[in-house]
């Protein structure tokens, strides 16, 4: 895994919060958390359970094509 090494202001109560939620402990794997969770939700954003596991592939071509 590629890393780039930067300096940046984080908010601490933010930090906290977001340790606390993601089960966290340090500010790189916090971070790196975060923004693993903010991609993941994006690429769920317009999942359907209906149109992408329960359809024939037909139906889940189809339904992708409306989107």
């Amino acid at each position: 895994m590629r890393m780039t090494r930067t300096t940046v202001d984080v908010d601490d109560r933010a930090l906290e919060d977001a340790r606390r939620e993601l089960g966290t402990t340090g500010l790189s794997e916090t971070v790196n958390a975060a923004l693993r969770d903010a991609a993941r939700r994006r690429a769920l954003k317009d999942f359907d359970v209906v149109r992408d596991i329960d359809g024939t592939p037909g139906e889940v071509a189809a339904g992708r094509e409306q989107s």
